[in-house]
């Protein structure tokens, strides 16, 4: 694994990236990961274990991880968004992104921002809140913000991973620093309060990619009625529900998340056979 602040020349830092798999397969199409909030690219690792023989690449995002330091209150969507860009333009060829979460709505406005850098997409649960299926006061960031206003950003993750994991975040806060966890909640109020994230990024409609949609069965409703409504309104894109996922789907089905790559590397290279 190689691990490394890379620098712009003399500009900001940029994300920590992480290098799996093998990546002297150049006749695989690489997979880029980009994590949710209250995340980090690390804990993708069972899926990457599922993608054998392929180049795989991750990177915190600001704020999160080994990129905690480069969160601010500078960082908004759209600043995830030019790093994944940057990520995306680096590669010998474009890949397929898996997003999840917050990271999902990330790889889907990078992509239809410069859509020949991307091959296709795996969204896991984007919260796109402008589409009328979003609830106007989403169950998650209420919770996310009586916890704050109760007990800090602290007690927001505490609240967070208590509803993203159930009683297994148990174990994990009883293992975690408080100022781990203050930092995390200082960035995960962020990105939950930043008004641009309301503001459409792309145009479902007219999206190019062939895009799988995914939700767990065991997930929040609204999360599994907007990524099956925004399945069906992406030309190329289709449904898939992950059965007895959570949200955290990653974690506890990493198997069905590799087969949603390999089903999208399927649906490219047929689309590309009968482009020649």
């Amino acid at each position: 694994m190689n691990d490394g602040t890379i620098q712009t020349g003399t500009e900001r830092a940029r994300p920590v990236v992480h290098e799996w798999g093998d990546g002297t397969a150049t006749a695989a199409r690489p997979v880029v990961i980009v994590h949710g909030s209250v995340d980090r690219s690390d804990t993708f690792r069972r899926v990457v274990d599922d993608l054998p023989g392929r180049p795989v690449l991750g990177y915190d995002r600001r704020g999160w991880g080994a990129s905690r330091p480069l969160g601010d209150t500078d960082v908004d969507f759209a600043v995830h968004v030019r790093d994944l860009r940057t990520v995306l333009a680096e590669q010998p060829v474009p890949p397929v992104v898996l997003g999840h979460s917050y990271g999902a709505l990330v790889a889907l406005a990078a992509a239809a921002a410069d859509p020949s850098r991307a091959a296709g997409i795996v969204a896991v649960e984007p919260p796109v809140r402008w589409l009328p299926w979003w609830p106007v006061d989403d169950p998650w960031e209420r919770t996310v913000r009586g916890a704050a206003a109760e007990g800090g950003p602290e007690q927001a993750t505490r609240a967070m991973l208590a509803e993203l994991l159930g009683p297994a975040s148990r174990l994990h806060l009883a293992r975690a620093r408080p100022s781990d966890l203050a930092a995390d909640g200082a960035a995960l109020i962020s990105e939950m309060t930043d008004p641009t994230v309301d503001v459409p990024s792309f145009d479902p409609l007219t999206f190019p990619l062939p895009t799988a949609v995914a939700a767990g069965s065991r997930s929040a409703p609204h999360h599994a009625e907007v990524a099956r409504r925004l399945a069906e309104l992406l030309p190329h894109g289709r449904f898939a529900e992950i059965s007895g996922a959570g949200h955290a789907a990653h974690v506890s089905h990493p198997q069905e998340l590799a087969r949603l790559v390999h089903e999208i590397d399927t649906v490219i290279d047929t689309s590309e056979e009968q482009h020649r």
